[in-house]
């Protein structure tokens, strides 16, 4: 058995992932908030000032050395929320890097931003899937599981699935292989470890989504998505309309550039970018509208699913660059929608029936 060059992908990765991207997204959010509220203001005087940027190196530092010094399922939890922070407060300033006269209110930083945020998104996303079976990887986790079990932190359910991605590897034609990974099973099967193993928690129970089914029944969830994509839908109309009106008009475009130190863009091919995508993600959401009222709701779903992720994707980038970070309330309803078109198709698929 050769190990990977970087070692075995860690098990609940995609969580530490999920907990650095929401620290990251809340942090870049409520830096621009307390800022605008404040008046931009700096720390330091005489010449001096301390940019919030270096308090986010700080954090980045301290969440490199935390899995160095310690061990555990905390430690790693804790790193990755100093990590998501840390990254929000330095990019935060990236537009003063990118410029000459070091321009925090670059408009093309907003846009920098939320595209970084993105790719940890879709890294996010890859790492959800559930990963090929490896021998390496298996062993590998059965050492992470024998490490929360002494913290009193692995639950049955993990544990029966660790044992579980154990089987090839106790059936490897090394012997040594098989021979490490059977003393691995019998160490998590012992009674001393079924001692120490932690009641499931409120997620893992189901409580939550259960809590979620009672407090949003399935026709109120559907009639949410339907309302959100003819409101996509409608905005579409509207795009095309103002879209109709430029063009008729002939004239050169003036867009309207409001008053304050963030810099927009004045160059209308942005706004009639954005609308062209505006009216393909509409269209798209009105016919998935129609599918789900017509009760296609599967391939209703697939379509609308595609469109938010379209707006999300390109529209978000467009959306960030014109209306900088005016454009957050936007891009949040546009995440709740798609919250809720996941959970819908999960609702209606057959093989989660009773889950």
């Amino acid at each position: 058995m050769r190990s990977p060059s970087l070692g075995a992908r860690r098990d609940h990765a995609e969580r530490f992932l999920f907990v650095t991207i929401a620290a990251f997204a809340i942090t870049v959010a409520g830096t621009r908030w307390f800022l605008d509220l404040t008046g931009y203001p700096k720390v330091g005087g005489g010449g001096l000032h301390v940019a919030h940027m270096l308090w986010g190196g700080l954090l980045l530092v301290v969440a490199a050395l935390l899995p160095l010094l310690f061990v555990g399922r905390r430690v790693l939890i804790v790193s990755a929320l100093l990590g998501g922070v840390g990254v929000g407060l330095f990019i935060d300033e990236v537009g003063k890097f990118i410029t000459e006269t070091n321009d925090y209110f670059f408009a093309p930083a907003a846009p920098l931003i939320y595209g970084a945020l993105l790719l940890l998104v879709v890294l996010w996303m890859v790492l959800r899937r559930r990963p090929a079976d490896s021998t390496h990887g298996a062993m590998q986790a059965a050492v992470d599981a024998l490490r929360d079990g002494i913290d009193g932190r692995l639950t049955a359910d993990d544990r029966d699935r660790i044992l579980e991605g154990l089987t090839h590897a106790r059936a490897s034609a090394d012997p040594s292989v098989a021979a490490l990974a059977e003393q691995q099973a019998a160490l998590l099967t012992s009674p001393e470890m079924e001692s120490r193993l932690a009641p499931p928690g409120w997620v893992a129970r189901g409580d939550a989504a259960a809590l979620l089914d009672r407090l949003l029944p399935l026709r109120l969830e559907r009639a949410l998505v339907v309302i959100g994509l003819l409101w996509m839908a409608f905005l579409a109309a509207v795009s095309s309309l103002l879209l109709l009106g430029l063009a008729w008009a002939g004239g050169p475009i003036e867009i309207p550039i409001p008053e304050g130190p963030v810099e927009y863009p004045a160059d209308p091919i942005w706004a009639i970018l954005l609308l062209v995508i505006g009216v393909a993600v509409g269209t798209a959401s009105g016919v998935a509208a129609a599918m789900i009222l017509r009760h296609r709701e599967r391939a209703g779903i697939r379509v609308a699913t595609g469109a938010v992720l379209l707006n999300l994707i390109a529209g978000g980038l467009l959306t960030f660059y014109v209306a900088q970070f005016g454009a957050l309330s936007s891009t949040l309803v546009h995440l709740v929608l798609l919250a809720l078109l996941l959970d819908l198709g999960r609702r209606l698929d057959p093989s989660r029936q009773g889950t």
